[in-house]
């Protein structure tokens, strides 16, 4: 790629961020929001795309605009996390368990087959 469009691919990059660094401030701290950010923001508020996307945030009246808690956004991400995979390693476990006594029965004689299959179904 020339040198003229990795320039202005960063450019590009970066004023997606600091635009979306600006929108997403309020939410992300309660620190406040620096001089040159909020200069963005209003020019980004401007814009059709800027305006849609801090409604979509819930950003758009920065009163009453409470930040997100990280650590517990976080906490409850690895709560998931946790949960999903013991549930996997739960079905995977009674999967092989059952593979392995299905194979077990298969090697029983008939009539003991016949016996478990009994007791199954009752």
């Amino acid at each position: 790629m020339p040198f003229l469009g990795k320039f202005i691919l960063t450019f590009l990059t970066s004023a997606v961020v600091v635009s979306g660094a600006s929108l997403a401030w309020p939410k992300l701290t309660s620190q406040p929001m620096p001089a040159a950010l909020a200069k963005v923001r209003d020019f980004v508020l401007q814009t059709d795309v800027g305006w849609s996307t801090a409604e979509t945030l819930g950003v758009s009246d920065l009163q009453g605009v409470e930040p997100v808690n990280i650590s517990s956004v976080a906490g409850s991400v690895v709560s998931n996390v946790v949960t999903n995979a013991s549930e996997k390693v739960q079905e995977a476990a009674t999967k092989e368990v059952i593979i392995q006594v299905v194979k077990k029965i298969e090697t029983l004689d008939p009539g003991q087959q016949q016996e478990i299959k009994d007791a199954i179904c009752k």
